[in-house]
Formats: structure tokens, C-alpha cells, sequence
């Protein structure tokens, strides 16, 4: 049971890791594409005098929305990293769980064997002190 609920919580991180890597891998393009357009502005500024301030302004309106885009993104990650870390507990835990029982296991059958070793020396010693009290009525 405990190495199934291990299983699932190992599944459920996985999945959780995934997210956190989709999320991560969307805020670095969030961060590319701004890059790129404020590039693109600093170019139109260093060519010279603008004739149409128009398409800066709209240019300027799209890097403000990128950036609200880039901080909603990066809420999602921390978001995602927070379940993530909360995940990779709840999977420590089980795994803690299942070595416990496995240890537990583990001390159960020692006691087990050193019963057994103990039932087949004193029936090996009853066997003994048969034989040498036949030996001797003999």
C-alpha cells in the first residue's frame, strides 16, 4: 500500500514538476519577446527623427502589455513552485512511510529468525539430551 501511494506521489511530482517547467519555458519566451520588441523601439529611436509617432506609441502600448503579460507569468511560477515544493514534501513524506514499514518489516523478521534459531537449538538440545540419556540407560 505504501509503495503505491510512494508511486502516486512520485507521478503527482512529476506532473507538478512538469507544470513548473511549462510555466518557467513561457516566462523565459514572455522575456525573449519583450527583449525583442524593445530592441525593435531602440531601433526606430536611434535612426533618426520619427515620422510617425503613432506606431511608437503603439509600439510602447505592446511593451506595457508585455510586461503585464511577463508579471502575470511570473506569479504563475512562483504559483507553480510553490505546489511543486508542496508536492516533492507530501512525496518525501510517503517515501519516509514506506521506509519506516520497510524497516519495520525488516526488524519483524530478524526477531522472527533469532525466534526460530532459538526453538531449532532447544529442540536440537532436547534431541541431545535424548539421545545421551538413551545412550546411557543402554
Amino acid at each position: 500500500m505504501r509503495e503505491i501511494k510512494e508511486k502516486k506521489e512520485k507521478e503527482k511530482f512529476a506532473e507538478k514538476q512538469k507544470t513548473y517547467m511549462t510555466e518557467k519555458e513561457r516566462e523565459e519566451a514572455i522575456k525573449q519577446d519583450k527583449k525583442r520588441k524593445e530592441d525593435d523601439l531602440r531601433q526606430v529611436f536611434g535612426k533618426g527623427p520619427i515620422s510617425d509617432f503613432s506606431k511608437v506609441l503603439t509600439r510602447k502600448a505592446h511593451l506595457e502589455v508585455l510586461k503585464t503579460d511577463l508579471d502575470k507569468q511570473i506569479d504563475k511560477v512562483i504559483e507553480a513552485s510553490k505546489k511543486l515544493e508542496e508536492q516533492r514534501a507530501k512525496l518525501v513524506i510517503s517515501m519516509k512511510d514506506k521506509k519506516i514499514m520497510e524497516k519495520h518489516k525488516e526488524k519483524k523478521l530478524d526477531e522472527y529468525n533469532k525466534l526460530m534459531n532459538a526453538l531449532e537449538t532447544k529442540f536440537l538440545d532436547e534431541i541431545a539430551t535424548e539421545r545421551f540419556k538413551q545412550e546411557k540407560k543402554d
